[in-house]
């Protein structure tokens, strides 16, 4: 695999805010690859791909976080987190987890810290990805995703056994800088199985509740920093549905691999897309999703899991036209967009 490093690229916090809104100048979108376990950085400009080793990594990593120029890729079957740093010559950093900890969702909390799930021992761990130190503390049941804001930790707790769902799923959720209480408060949540969180640009947390498999229960919690509270509950997001991504249309778009491209109006808090009325691009499931400045989509196809999978650029909702199709690495599972100064 051909080895590349990406120079001279942006890691002042205000980099997005110095582009215009309207350009996709130094931008890319991440997608990791699981088997093996590997980076295509796709450019936003010119909609072609390279890749980039993964500090030679091992598992079969699922999600990934991007900020400003920094990529953080948990690596759930060696217990550690995957740091590139493109605003330092592309320097890497491998950080060690617990034991036996596992690793799932990741949030980047600020320009040197970040906060992973661990759902083998109910614990999430903060990392500093300038130094390498960590601290965990303890969660609720098998956690899955984490998220940022308000100057709060919110960590989505599946509950699982296995991964059949035991009970309702909960969010663990604590203010930052302070010290960790012995059991950290928790809300409640309709659904089960939770496992991917996004902010939206209202402020609000939308959380994906997977269901049980084969039940064909999927469905979307929406809560409330402000208060702590789920307000809403959406249904009919059919079979496991995958992460979301918040367009600045004010449209929930949800990764389904069996229904394409899920769309909730989160204005009006309706179901737009659901089952059986999913975008589905080349007749294809959609295993994640990434946005990029100008609002277009990144839709991941893992095709068999054999073969190299494809990225479909789409163009931004209602229309959802096919702009270009990138090869990738194999079984294409997660992807993030971060910025540099000039794409790859």
């Amino acid at each position: 695999m051909k080895r590349v490093l990406v120079c001279g690229l942006v890691l002042a916090a205000g980099c997005s805010d110095a582009l215009e809104q309207d350009t996709t100048a130094g931008q890319v979108v991440a997608v990791v690859n699981t088997d093996p376990a590997t980076l295509s950085l796709l450019s936003a400009s010119t909609f072609s791909a390279t890749a980039v080793d993964l500090l030679n990594a091992a598992g079969r990593p699922a999600t990934v976080a991007g900020r400003v120029s920094v990529l953080a890729v948990p690596l759930p079957a060696v217990d550690s987190i995957v740091f590139l740093d493109f605003g330092s010559s592309g320097a890497g950093r491998r950080v060690p987890l617990a034991v036996g900890a596992g690793a799932a969702g990741v949030a980047i909390a600020d320009e040197s810290t970040t906060w992973v799930a661990n759902p083998n021992n109910d614990r999430a761990t903060w990392v500093n990805y300038r130094s390498g130190d960590t601290a965990s503390i303890p969660v609720g049941p098998t956690p899955q995703a984490v998220a940022v804001t308000r100057g709060t930790l919110y960590v989505v707790n599946a509950n699982l056994s296995g991964s059949v769902p035991v009970g309702p799923s909960s969010i663990s959720w604590m203010a930052l800088g302070q010290v960790p209480p012995v059991t950290l408060p928790t809300i409640p949540l309709t659904g089960t199985n939770a496992q991917f969180a996004v902010v939206g640009g209202d402020s609000l947390l939308y959380v994906i509740d997977r269901g049980s498999p084969g039940a064909g229960d999927g469905r979307l919690s929406i809560v409330d920093p402000a208060i702590n509270q789920e307000v809403v509950v959406i249904n009919g997001l059919g079979e496991l549905p995958g992460p979301a991504v918040f367009h600045p249309s004010g449209r929930l778009l949800i990764a389904s691999e069996q229904e394409g491209i899920l769309e909730v109006n989160t204005l009006t808090r309706t179901l737009v897309h659901g089952v059986g009325a999913g975008n589905k691009p080349d007749g294809h499931g959609v295993a994640a999703l990434a946005l990029d400045q100008r609002g277009r989509i990144y839709a991941l196809d893992r095709g068999d899991c054999t073969a190299p999978g494809v990225v479909h650029v789409l163009s931004a909702p209602p229309g959802y036209a096919e702009l270009e199709t990138v090869p990738v690495g194999v079984c294409p599972s997660a992807a993030a967009a971060v910025f540099t100064q000039a794409a790859p």
